[in-house]
């Protein structure tokens, strides 16, 4: 049987790395791109085939054409996106004959933007009361709300446990207001085709980079949580990749922001990652055990590096049988340096800014 040629996006990111590994078991041929130079996936022995990319964000018609080619070159037969490239492909996913997962644009933006995910999906989900920025006016009690942009990623530029006046924000259109929930936090990652469960994974992040991404984590398991999640998806007739952060309360699943992409609970479903995405009866199982990106750990926590636990944990980038993707990390810090200096924004900022969606800016 003739082997498929998979098309994977943001190759930045572990993530692709983890679902380059698992095509490539499969038999799958994998050909990885990204509009950086140097991004770990480039170096995986599971790739066939790197390809730098126009900017998706602000040169969005460029970065389109550029995979038009891909999927005509390669008979493409997966085009899979894992970060916020992901909505640039959902505009124009109708160009491409072959196998698109994303959903329609309009809906992952509805689930992307967090004022319009509390208002149009709150019958749906338990979600806090989110209110428009511009619309709030409680703020003697401006210490029990969330305060976070519409469109923001890895917990950047959040504002809790402060008080706050409407004089905090040099603008308030492009905020909202989140009542504040006390919990447990949890991360759920799921893997959707036409309203089908293929993959599931929640998972608690003990340890993360700032207020943002996890990067040591742990499978857990909520019951709740999961049945709501799967009523969801099957009710949108959902096609991709949708991941939440969760406050379990009370026993009661709070699900505070939606993310319609690739998020690291795919790591805990690396043995049969692929299979999610080629086989129509497929459904992931989770790994056991601790998982972390050994290098953010070491750089960020060094002490705690060296506990037993810690050193145990699976490094979602290393691997005996493919390891230059860990050895070259440097190169892909050194390019997000540069990247930062020269945009005048924050090392975060940097790992997004050519890729990331705040709705229709240009």
């Amino acid at each position: 049987m003739k082997s498929k040629f998979i098309l994977l996006l943001g190759a930045r990111a572990p993530i692709a790395l983890e679902l380059a590994r698992s095509f490539h078991k499969q038999g799958c041929n994998v050909v990885l791109a990204d509009s950086l130079k140097f991004p770990i996936g480039r170096w995986s022995n599971s790739v066939i085939k790197y390809v730098r990319l126009p900017n998706a964000r602000q040169n969005t018609l460029e970065y389109i054409e550029a995979i038009s080619s891909l999927v005509s070159k390669y008979s493409i037969s997966h085009l899979l996106p894992t970060c916020e490239e992901t909505f640039y492909i959902a505009q124009h996913k109708n160009n491409w004959s072959c196998k698109v997962w994303t959903s329609d644009i309009k809906l992952m933006d509805s689930l992307h933007n967090k004022e319009t995910f509390e208002q149009e999906f709150r019958n749906k989900l338990p979600i806090p009361e989110t209110i428009s920025l511009d619309a709030f006016s409680n703020w003697s009690q401006s210490d029990k709300y969330v305060f976070k942009p519409k469109y923001s990623r890895f917990g950047s530029n959040v504002f809790i446990n402060q008080p706050l006046t409407m004089d905090s924000f040099s603008g308030t259109k492009n905020w909202i207001a989140q009542k504040k929930v006390e919990g447990k936090e949890i991360c759920i990652y799921s893997i959707w085709d036409a309203g089908n469960l293929k993959g599931y994974a929640s998972y608690e992040p003990i340890f993360k980079a700032g207020k943002g991404s996890a990067i040591f984590f742990r499978p857990v398991e909520n019951q709740k949580a999961k049945n709501q999640v799967e009523n969801f998806g099957k009710t949108l007739n959902y096609t991709g990749q949708l991941s939440f952060d969760v406050i379990i309360s009370d026993d009661t699943p709070w699900f505070i922001e939606c993310n319609p992409r690739g998020t690291s609970g795919a790591h805990l479903l690396n043995n049969s990652l692929a299979e999610c995405f080629i086989d129509v009866n497929e459904k992931a199982t989770v790994e056991m055990g601790d998982f972390m990106l050994a290098s953010l750990m070491l750089s960020t926590r060094p002490l705690k590096f060296f506990l037993k636990r810690i050193r145990k944990a699976n490094d979602v980038i290393f691997r005996l049988n493919d390891p230059l993707p860990a050895l070259a990390q440097m190169l892909s810090l050194l390019e997000l340096v540069f990247i930062k200096l020269s945009k005048g924004i924050s090392l975060l900022e940097a790992t997004t800014y050519d890729i990331e969606w705040n709705g229709y800016e240009y």
